[in-house]
């Protein structure tokens, strides 16, 4: 489904783009400069997604000492990573959803101010957006990583986070690199979904020539992209090694 989602997306731009150098030759509120500009605008935002949706923040954590038979095994290092952008697109997603009730409830109640307030560029139509993206952004993060949760599986499983102590003073200290770092991924959020905006405010452009610059188009592009070169990637590693986890080469050539 997101593949198909995606390729409907990617679909649409090559006509856009076409659509740009149509008018930008007839001279129709389009320039050639305009056209460039926008295509660095939106491989910039390819790498600020892609480099948005990869970065982690890495918590070192030492495991305790454990004795295994007669064997005392030493406690290793690694490191517990907690993604910038936890939440991904959805928060982007529910919030252009919600941006839709008061312009239904404004044509349903015939409250034409309703609906014109929350026309798309308008200062409320904005600031509405905004809030709610910080919003869901940060339940959908605490909805799925609970530093009290956290804490307590690896104080189980004899780990810690070196200098703190385990139980709840790890719990305060994972909620407070996790609420900053949230922080962080929702105002990227917020960047990406208004962008379009900004941008067809700027070059004075109907904003559907640049929608594919933001918005919940480029995240999901991105994210499927990404993932696809995730799963490809561990593909090819099995099937390099597929012969000396099965050992069948091995057999047929003894036969």
């Amino acid at each position: 489904a997101s593949m198909l989602i995606m390729a409907g997306i990617i679909a649409r731009m090559p006509a856009i783009l076409l659509e740009m150098i149509g008018k930008a030759r007839h001279n129709d509120s389009i320039s050639p400069d305009s056209i460039v500009i926008i295509l660095a605008i939106y491989l910039a935002s390819v790498v600020a997604v892609v480099f948005m949706t990869q970065a982690q923040r890495r918590i070192p954590l030492q495991h305790a000492k454990h004795i295994r038979g007669r064997r005392m095994m030493t406690g290793g290092r690694n490191f517990l990573p907690l993604k910038v952008n936890t939440s991904g697109v959805m928060p982007v997603i529910f919030a252009s959803s919600l941006l839709v009730v008061p312009q239904i409830l404004g044509q349903i109640t015939g409250l034409g101010w309703m609906r014109d307030l929350f026309q798309r560029g308008w200062f409320f139509y904005s600031l509405f957006y905004i809030i709610t993206i910080y919003f869901f952004s940060y339940f959908w993060t605490y909805l799925f990583m609970r530093p009290d949760e956290i804490s307590l599986q690896l104080k189980e499983a004899g780990s810690f986070v070196p200098g703190i102590r385990p139980g709840e003073n790890t719990a305060q200290y994972l909620n407070g690199i996790l609420s900053r770092i949230t922080l962080c991924g929702a105002s990227f959020l917020c960047l990406i979904a208004l962008l379009p905006d900004l941008i067809s405010s700027a070059l004075k452009l109907d904003r559907y020539l640049v929608a594919f610059l933001g918005g919940t188009g480029i995240l999901i592009v991105v994210g499927v992209g990404l993932d696809i070169i995730q799963k490809v990637e561990s593909y090819l590693l099995m099937h390099h090694y597929g012969g000396f986890l099965g050992g069948n080469s091995a057999v047929r050539g003894r036969r």
